[in-house]
């Protein structure tokens, strides 16, 4: 039991790997898959977060609400070593507080759109849901985060040790990740040697 207290709460190297998926593959090349599997093994653990945009329109709602959602053999998936767990998301363009509104209070919603309409709201500002979960203003090409149980309590849970970013797209879905985080108090870092964008792939 003793032991088990001394796992939980030493410093560990964290690492969250943003949409490394092969769906995305014409972004990032074969030496950056390569490269990152082997970047994996220099941390304790590894945190895999995927965007499931490939699963259709209509996407079981899970993902967002429950804490334990389990990810299995999914098609668009690469295996990592030291992967504690996989963490499902999904980005959405265009959408402002209206898309949101059913999961939002009165008070929480009139509060945004105060904020909004007086050109006050602050990336990183986030704004809890009916649903216990945090909606995250990311003002940029993604303009709101929604970020699910499991990644919200993976990023409360390693306030204490290094967490590092690798991954993409930059300025998209690693910003969404990454400003979440930076929102919650959790010191993280990008390794920009694997971090890939729209038009760049640094390996």
């Amino acid at each position: 039991m003793m032991i088990k207290t001394f796992e939980k709460f030493r410093h560990q190297d964290i690492l969250i790997i943003v949409d490394v998926q092969k769906s995305f593959r014409k972004f990032f090349t074969e030496m950056y898959i390569n490269e990152l599997k082997k970047y994996c093994k220099e941390f304790d653990k590894v945190y895999y977060i995927f965007d499931n945009h490939v699963d259709g329109k209509n996407v079981d709602q899970d993902y967002l609400y429950d804490r334990n959602a389990q990810v299995e053999g999914h098609p668009d998936l690469y295996e990592f070593p030291n992967m504690e767990d996989m963490i499902e998301k999904r980005y959405n363009y265009d959408v402002d507080v209206e898309f949101f509104k059913e999961i939002l209070t009165h008070k929480t919603y009139q509060q945004i759109k105060k904020l909004e309409s007086r050109k006050k709201l602050r990336r990183g500002d986030y704004f809890r849901t009916k649903e216990n979960t945090i909606l995250v203003y990311i003002g940029n090409n993604h303009k709101w985060f929604h970020c699910p149980k499991k990644l919200y309590e993976v990023l409360i849970e390693n306030t204490q040790n290094t967490i590092t970013i690798v991954g993409g797209s930059d300025k998209e879905c690693l910003e969404d990740v990454f400003i979440t985080a930076s929102a919650l108090g959790v010191e993280m870092k990008r390794n920009w040697k694997y971090i890939y964008s729209g038009s760049h792939c640094p390996l």
